[in-house]
């Protein structure tokens, strides 16, 4: 059985489609599980019409207390062998569950991951633990986002998303995840549909919570100095990084709180001498983060003047 896992917040409008392409799967054996984090439109009505209609279905409602919560609280409900995050607003191929569970059993990988957008280039598509942990600092053919991947579920016992990371909190939760596996596959092909919608937290107006992914990142790469020395730097070089795509973000959004910005900044000054070394970003991004490091007043108006 294969557990897929939906948290719900106000998105009544794309719930159907998303269950549709859940229901409608060609692998049959599914507990298909979705939680309405106090939704305030008719997302819970909604779910329980659904119930309805496919037994395999179970749904709870519960007070809002965000997506890291409510994901938690998912895991706690799963009975699958393995699992499949899927986010309400989004939809994956009908065939994505028979596709993943072909490759998994293969050589009986703990994890099949497979792509949100076009395809990656990489001939190599199976992966000890030392190459994916490898891959996935590197962040790119293989990353943190908890929806495109198929977990076994035993490798999730006692793991939880930290309720107080708002934005990275997934990568968190899948590189503890790679603390256990032996063998993973991905797919060089795209099954899930990403919707951009301007009410998930990804897309909102920028504040302090996308902040958050500091800590994140912060423990990935404590945990990488000790477990996995060989790839310190290129772990710092993602930690700076992704801070530079943060600031990116909030000088997009005129965000200003000082203290907050001047962690980041610290971090990228650093550890950003590696972003270059270790090849992981383009030399755009490379200067970018150059400038915001050191003048965040000057990385604004120079955002304004490449964007007027």
């Amino acid at each position: 059985m294969v557990s897929i896992l939906v948290p719900v917040y106000n998105t009544s409008k794309y719930l159907r489609q998303c269950v549709n392409s859940l229901t409608g799967q060609t692998y049959t054996d599914l507990q298909i599980v979705l939680i309405d984090d106090g939704s305030t439109d008719d997302s819970w009505e909604l779910m329980q019409e659904m119930a309805q209609e496919d037994p395999r279905l179970e749904v709870y409602s519960q007070p809002n207390c965000g997506v890291a919560a409510t994901r938690n609280h998912l895991l706690e409900k799963v009975r699958g062998e393995f699992v499949l995050f899927v986010d309400s607003d989004d939809w994956i191929e009908l065939n994505t569950i028979e596709v993943l569970m072909q490759e998994q059993q293969r050589e009986d990988f703990d994890i099949v991951g497979y792509q949100i957008y076009g395809s990656i280039n990489n001939d190599e598509n199976h992966y000890n633990q030392e190459q994916i942990i490898k891959l996935f600092l590197e962040h790119i053919a293989f990353n943190g986002s908890l929806c495109i991947k198929l977990i076994r579920s035993e490798l999730l016992q006692g793991l939880f998303l930290d309720e107080n990371v708002s934005y990275g909190e997934d990568a968190l939760l899948v590189w503890q995840v790679l603390q256990r596996v032996r063998r993973v596959a991905t797919l060089k092909k795209h099954y899930y549909h990403y919707r951009y919608n301007d009410d998930s937290l990804s897309h909102q107006h920028f504040n302090g919570r996308r902040c958050t992914a500091y800590t994140a990142w912060e423990q990935i790469c404590r945990d990488t100095d000790d477990a996995w020395p060989q790839f310190s730097q290129l772990a710092h070089a993602r930690f700076a990084c992704e801070m530079a795509q943060i600031l990116r973000d909030a000088v997009s959004a005129g965000y200003n709180d000082r203290a907050r910005i001047c962690i980041l900044q610290e971090e990228i000054r650093r550890d950003g001498h590696l972003i270059g070394k270790t090849g992981i970003s383009s030399f755009k991004m490379r200067a970018f983060a150059w400038v915001v490091s050191r003048n965040y007043w000057l990385a604004t108006i120079l955002h304004r003047y490449l964007h007027s």
